[in-house]
């Protein structure tokens, strides 16, 4: 089976690696490590990078590989001993919570480990919420790491 860890940008992803890397060496599982780069940063960075005469055919699975990539180096420089054979890099491009979701679906895994950051009701009723989301709409047992303050 594998365990699914979903990560980004900030310093408690690394926990989140953590948690899911002691899971799959428990239950000796592999452990796919999922980035996801929401919509408007990819639209963003396309713009952009498209300027540049010889990035004109850059795409999205450009952008797909560029967060295998990030996955890949973030899990092996938060586990320096992690067993690269139990390592599954994995990206996708488009909102947070649907993708995180749309993997889960997919992959079936014994457990999903993702992060949450404590919010007040009204920040989550203005913002959303991606961990509240994604609890609502995985099948699959969620390990949730709470931002410490």
């Amino acid at each position: 089976m594998t365990i699914l860890a979903a990560v980004d940008e900030n310093e408690r992803s690394k926990k989140v690696i953590e948690v899911a890397h002691d899971l799959a060496t428990r239950y000796d599982d592999t452990l796919a490590v999922l980035h996801v780069i929401p919509t408007d940063e990819f639209n963003d960075h396309t713009k952009a990078i498209r300027e540049i005469p010889e990035f004109q055919d850059f795409s999205m699975s450009d952008e797909v590989e560029g967060a295998e990539r990030f996955a890949r180096k973030f899990a092996l420089e938060t586990i320096p001993d992690l067993d690269t054979s139990m390592l599954d890099p994995r990206g996708r491009v488009g909102e947070i919570a649907d993708e995180i979701v749309a993997e889960a679906g997919q992959e079936d895994p014994r457990f999903l480990v993702i992060s949450g950051r404590r919010r007040s009701p009204t920040g989550k009723a203005l913002f959303g919420n991606t961990t509240q989301q994604i609890l609502l709409n995985v099948d699959c047992p969620v390990v949730t790491q709470m931002e410490q303050f």
